[in-house]
């Protein structure tokens, strides 16, 4: 299955020419735009008319010819049934789509009357960079304030940044990196870490105070062990509230770990007066203001150990100064237990995610269950846990007033826009109308995807954490199996959803069945299947892999002379298992950024703590250990260099010269390895400029055509 040449033709690239059916595929996927976020601002209710509703739509652009995504904007208004209405559907009245690009724009927020706009901006030029806080009232631009030299850049991420106004509006409170030391300054020498993957150049976060009234900015002074992140105002804009991320005795890599030292504390306007409001854990985090204001709601769970957790809600009583678990962990999945509720895993709940109806207040959170993503309410008062979802994955944007917004894509259909309206409350159950208010143009690509099904299977029946979405070509000779790409998930504590992929969907398009499997120890299954891996990593998820891939085999639905594994971090460290334990089986490898000597990883990675518990050894993040040989003997025994000598699979090896989470150390070593072996044949690409991932556009287009070209080459071009 391949697409014609008329329908991958495009005017932008001047080698266009050259490229392969396969690239032209995926730079024709990749000229759709996907949702990054979303805004609203003021609804407008007169007497019994539906209110209106202004949403701003923020989209990911990439730009294939500068090489870079862009987030430009697209407005929509959208019409609401009034809860006296009787028609519960909403309508969007205009849609308007100018490529406005948000530019130098970093952050905004309207305020709670809708009245103004606060705008976080940073120019560069060149001169330098200049930083600017502006105030728009009513359209009017009123304030700006120059604050380039008050701190460093503003954090506009979504594990510190934060942009939030008093419900008085006189204030705001957003994070910045604090202001670079003098050249005088005898601290300028002192050795400053950054966070790690993603967030080298976050060091030392400070708190910034807007003074709309005055319009000044006031930087408040740093504290001695942590940093500072997601700062809001408290009950009555009398305090400020903000997670605390420690920062003794070292900064761990914080990018998708959420099992680090962090607590939630709250300071007079001033800073003066910490207090750590949840000293009895050592973890907790997204702390989100109830809109009665009468309770914190937090995520929290146990420190250390796998990155990723199933995690407990739970609230803070203002007026009790009590804790309450709304959500606990959920250990084995229970049909008893919330209609086989798997748990919450989630790293941070959306700015605005609270519900309020018939005086019951519901959070709404982002979720996986399973091998799906779905959107869940949480009754605060009574913990009842509802799926508000259908088919395929979803993410969440922002829950509001009475609404919802949301996106819902599969693996053969780009993400479209849904808003989901409250319309009703009975027997602890929400009743959300959902409709769909924007999709993307994919006229152009349509001939591909809907040549594409999938489905989720379960290779081994008795095995209820493993779980393969199987996407594939519709149509399939009858007289020739196609070729087979297993793909295990990277983490490992991570989940592949249900959603399109440009790269796997580029390949299906050529004729290939993709197996992404699910392991035991992905998120979504229950905290057991997460910590049944533990200890047993580079075993367990290998044997599973192979299973799912023996699974199509033995169902004669694939060639089984033509099995490719390829994976990125861990789903690297099991391929390179994989091809070093089977040898035989497989007919190429593609790996990116694989862990493949932890002993060698745990020096020079920024998360140590993985390299030690992943295998069973203990790691304290107060007094980090250091390897010795009865722990390196370990680590070695149970990663891919171990068996090195055993592999003969072709393998195209994939790295990133600033990959902080793998660095590329131990990647080289593996090329260089069976270069000087001889006998196995090992291409190998660095990207410059680019981070664990291989996220960047550069990398994303160029990997997607030696991965093309390398499998062909090795199981042939299909037809």
């Amino acid at each position: 299955m391949t697409v014609s040449e008329k329908s991958v033709q495009t005017t932008d690239d001047n080698n266009e020419k050259e490229d392969s059916i396969g690239l032209k595929t995926f730079k024709l996927l990749a000229t759709i735009p996907t949702y990054a976020g979303v805004k609203t601002f003021s609804s407008e209710t007169n007497g019994d008319n539906p209110s209106v509703l202004s949403i701003q739509v923020i989209l990911s652009q990439r730009d294939l010819k500068r090489k870079l995504k862009r987030l430009i904007v697209k407005q929509l208004v959208v019409s609401l049934p009034t809860k006296r209405s009787s028609d519960t559907v909403a309508k969007v009245i205009t849609s308007s789509f100018l490529p406005i690009d948000l530019g130098d724009v970093v952050l905004q927020a309207e305020s709670p009357s809708g009245n103004k706009l606060l705008i976080l901006r940073s120019v560069s030029n060149d001169k330098g960079k200049k930083s600017f806080v502006e105030i728009w009232d009513k359209g009017n631009l009123k304030q700006s304030i120059d604050v380039t030299d008050s701190h460093g850049d503003f954090y506009s991420d979504g594990t510190f940044g934060s942009l939030k106004w008093a419900k008085n509006e006189e204030k705001a409170v957003y994070i910045a990196e604090r202001k670079a030391l003098d050249e005088k300054d005898e601290k300028k020498c002192d050795f400053v870490p950054g966070w790690g993957e993603k967030y080298v150049n976050k060091r030392v976060s400070v708190i910034v105070i807007v003074n709309v009234l005055e319009s000044k900015v006031e930087v408040l002074p740093e504290f001695e062990k942590i940093v500072p992140g997601q700062a809001f105002f408290g009950p009555g804009d009398k305090t400020l509230i903000f997670n605390g991320y420690n920062r003794e005795p070292r900064y761990y890599g914080i990018y998708a770990c959420i099992n680090r030292l962090v607590g939630i504390y709250q300071t007079k306007l001033d800073g003066t007066d910490l207090v750590h409001l949840t000293e009895q854990l050592e973890h907790a985090r997204s702390p989100r203001l109830a809109p009665s204001e009468k309770v914190l709601i937090y995520y929290s769970n146990p420190i250390s150990g796998p990155h990723s957790y199933c995690s407990e809600l739970r609230e803070y009583n203002f007026s009790t100064n009590t804790h309450r678990v709304i959500v606990p962990i959920v250990h084995t999945p229970s049909d008893s237990f919330q209609n086989g509720f798997p748990g919450i895993y989630n790293d941070q709940m959306a700015r605005k995610s609270f519900i309020t109806f018939d005086d019951k207040e519901f959070l709404i959170i982002q979720s996986c269950w399973r091998s799906r993503g779905v959107v869940l309410a949480i009754n605060l008062d009574t913990g009842k846990v509802q799926d508000l979802t259908s088919t395929g994955s979803w993410s969440l944007f922002i829950a509001c007033n009475n609404y919802i917004i949301a996106s819902r894509g599969a693996p053969n259909d780009f993400p479209e826009l849904y808003i989901g309206i409250v319309t009703g409350y009975q027997s602890d159950t929400l009743k959300v109308d959902w409709t769909c208010i924007d999709k993307p143009n994919i006229e152009e690509v349509e001939p591909i995807l809907s040549k594409i099904t999938w489905s989720i299977i379960q290779p081994i029946p008795d095995n209820k954490n493993l779980e393969v979405i199987y996407v594939k070509p519709n149509e399939t000779s009858e007289h020739k199996k196609p070729p087979l790409i297993v793909c295990p998930h990277g983490g490992p504590h991570g989940v592949i959803t249900a959603d399109i992929s440009l790269s796997i969907t580029t390949l299906i398009s050529l004729g290939y069945v993709v197996a992404i499997v699910n392991y035991t120890g992905s998120t979504g299954f229950g905290q057991d299947s997460i910590d049944a891996l533990i200890g047993k990593a580079g075993d367990l998820e290998v044997k599973e892999v192979q299973a799912s891939a023996q699974y199509f085999i033995d169902n004669g639905l694939v060639d089984p002379n033509k099995v490719i594994v390829m994976g990125g971090s861990h789903g690297g460290f099991i391929s390179a298992h994989l091809i070093g334990k089977y040898p035989d089986f497989y007919k190429a490898c593609v790996m990116k950024n694989p862990v493949l000597n932890i002993g060698g990883m745990a020096t020079i990675t920024d998360i140590p703590d993985w390299c030690f518990s992943e295998i069973g050894l203990p790691y304290s993040l107060t007094n980090p250990p250091i390897v010795k040989p009865s722990d390196y003997k370990l680590m070695y025994e149970n990663s891919p260099i171990n068996n090195i000598d055993k592999v003969k699979t072709p393998t195209l090896l994939m790295l990133g010269s600033e990959d902080k989470r793998v660095p590329h150390n131990d990647g080289l070593n593996w090329y260089y390895y069976l270069k000087g072996k001889g006998d196995v044949e090992i291409l190998c690409k660095i990207y410059k400029e680019t981070g664990h991932a291989l996220d960047s556009v550069d990398a994303e287009i160029f990997g997607t055509d030696i991965v093309i070209k390398f499998l062909e080459e090795k199981i042939g071009k299909l037809e």
